[in-house]
């Protein structure tokens, strides 16, 4: 009996060690994980940044539109969509980045940047070729609408007030629409401007940035601004609502 009695006793120690082994392992992996998604955001906000550089010099110094429509479909900044793609429903459709400003200047597809697993709220796909996750500065290219609704004209480099301080690609999301508080959604968004609360703090409560000037970084969230229907997704803004600090 002393006999049984001990080795239960030690294999009872033995599952505690493995619990706490285990969880160690968990928490290390976790960490791993983490920088793993930080140098993925990093590596894309770089090759953004720098392919913007090269359009610029390559135009004139003029930024590119975030869309134009014409008869066959729309052309984001990030890639060419057919109307029947854009009607094929939300997870369904499919774009073509070699048909896109940047096309030439970056890289056909960019890594999903792996963070989004980690924002807070069930993750809402729009494509069927997964997701960038990176936001364009809309005032820089003229607004949201390209060529309809009385669009702007892209602004010009040297319209910038400090292109050190411009941001020209951010981390970005939304809160889905149709959330609710109870079951938050997030989904990819493409664009900041100085409305839209869609940049989405990721990377530690902090977004990765790309600057004007070529250079890279990270600012934090005003938390006025911060998506309650998501709070832990950290979607937010650099400033308050109208404020068009950071953007132009």
């Amino acid at each position: 009996m002393r006999r049984c009695g001990f080795a239960l006793v030690e294999f009872l120690v033995v599952i505690a060690v493995m619990a706490a082994l285990a969880i160690i392992v968990a928490s290390a992996g976790m960490t791993i994980y983490q920088r793993a998604s930080l140098a993925v955001s990093a590596n894309n906000i770089r090759i953004l940044t720098v392919g913007g550089s090269q359009y610029l010099a390559d135009h004139n110094y003029t930024y590119w539109k975030y869309r134009e429509d014409d008869a066959e479909g729309t052309t984001w900044w990030w890639g060419f969509e057919t109307y029947a793609s854009q009607s094929s429903g939300e997870g369904n459709r499919t774009y073509n980045p070699r048909r896109s400003p940047l096309a030439g200047y970056i890289p056909a597809s960019l890594h999903p940047d792996p963070s989004f697993a980690m924002n807070g709220a069930a993750f809402k796909p729009k494509y069927q070729s997964g997701y960038i996750g990176i936001g364009y500065n809309v005032v820089l290219g003229g607004g949201f609408f390209g060529t309809s609704k009385k669009p702007l004209k892209p602004l010009r480099y040297w319209q910038l007030s400090d292109p050190s301080k411009v941001v020209v690609f951010a981390t970005s999301a939304q809160v889905y629409p149709f959330s609710s508080a109870s079951k938050p959604r997030i989904e990819e968004f493409y664009g900041i401007n100085e409305t839209e609360i869609t940049v989405h703090f990721r990377n530690a409560g902090m977004a990765m940035v790309g600057y004007a000037n070529g250079s890279a970084g990270f600012l934090p969230m005003d938390e006025s601004t911060r998506d309650q229907r998501a709070p832990k997704a950290n979607v937010g803004r650099f400033a308050p609502v109208g404020s068009m600090k950071y953007l132009k």
